[in-house]
């Protein structure tokens, strides 16, 4: 049996679809209310997929889950750059991460795909991309999201010493169809493609199809190495790069304003405790996402590659089935693709 948290989201729906095709038992780890599209109506289960209702704030749960489990797929977290309530992010991220561990410790699960973040790593030029050795502290991290990440890797650490067979996958940008929650990748596709980017921030930024990353999960349960970190990435493009291919999806002029962080940040933390505290709407450019958007995060993801088979698919067909789904779906205007 395999558990897959975070089962109904962007990557994880995905990663069940795959696991479902390859003919394992799965179990989904979901809420009550969680909205379950993603797995009901796009992937079309066939075979024994299950749900098991639980939260990670709610130990017990956890425990029922992960009954009879050999295998987990850890993907839930809160993954938005903006937060109206900040503690939500760490009871989710971190304490729920540590809640999940120790659960699957005393399980006696056989092995944990743990995923993680490249947002908690320094980030590379084109030139000199990073690496899985690119750590940073939790003093340089961008901001709350970043934080509880951060701690939570520093969970899977601690329990790996303390037995639980864990390998970690770090995911830069996931690109392509299905993105029901709105990623912050995916709005900004959908604000561009709606005409409301006003400008962008002159970045790089390392990109990768959403199959991909899927296929690169299993992938890490097969071949990785416990105690390892895998980065799942492929293409580092500038901004100006991922908006000339949008222009020729959709037809739409690239944006022409750059946007310079340094000048923006006063003015994104004011907009964002408005958000938080007054209009409990979330601003266009969260203030987290400013802090992260100002450095460049261009990656070597060829450890990946070369130790676990990771696809490098065309990143470019991703941002046009991206497109195609947001049009099908009634997110983008219809009237504004060409």
């Amino acid at each position: 049996m395999i558990l897959v948290t975070g089962s109904n989201g962007f990557v994880g729906s995905q990663i069940v679809r795959l696991l479902d095709k390859r003919g394992d038992r799965v179990r989904c780890l979901v809420r009550k209310n969680s909205n379950l599209v993603n797995l009901i109506e796009e992937q079309g289960l066939k075979c024994d997929v299950e749900f098991a209702y639980g939260d990670l704030r709610d130990p017990e749960s956890l425990k029922k889950a992960l009954a009879g489990v050999k295998t987990v797929y850890h993907l839930a977290s809160y993954v938005h750059l903006w937060y109206a309530n900040p503690k939500e992010v760490y009871d989710i991220n971190w304490t729920g991460t540590r809640n999940l561990f120790q659960a699957a410790l005393e399980e006696g699960v056989d092995k944990v795909v743990f995923t993680s973040t490249a947002a908690i790593l320094k980030g590379g030029t084109k030139e000199n991309p990073s690496d899985e050795r690119a750590v940073l502290g939790l003093g340089k991290m961008a901001g709350h999201y970043a934080r509880s990440k951060w701690l939570a890797y520093e969970e899977a650490a601690k329990y790996t010493k303390a037995g639980l067979p864990i390998v970690t996958v770090s995911l830069t940008t996931p690109v392509g169809e299905g993105d029901y929650n709105l990623t912050p990748p995916g709005k900004m596709i959908l604000d561009y493609l709606n005409g409301r980017l006003p400008g962008y921030i002159d970045t790089v930024i390392n990109y990768i199809d959403i199959g991909d990353v899927a296929a690169g999960h299993l992938l890490a349960e097969e071949k990785g190495k416990i105690g390892e970190r895998y980065i799942l990435g492929a293409d580092n493009l500038t901004l100006d790069e991922v908006f000339g291919i949008l222009s020729k999806i959709s037809g739409r002029p690239k944006p022409k304003t750059k946007f310079y962080p340094a000048l923006l940040l006063p003015l994104g933390y004011v907009s964002q405790k408005i958000c938080q505290y007054v209009t409990h709407k979330e601003p266009l450019i969260p203030w987290e996402g400013l802090r992260l958007g100002g450095k460049p995060f261009a990656f070597d993801c060829s450890k990946a590659v070369k130790e676990l088979g990771l696809p490098q698919s065309d990143v470019g067909d991703a941002f046009r089935r991206s497109a195609e789904w947001f049009y099908s779906k009634g997110y983008a205007k219809q009237g504004e693709k060409r």
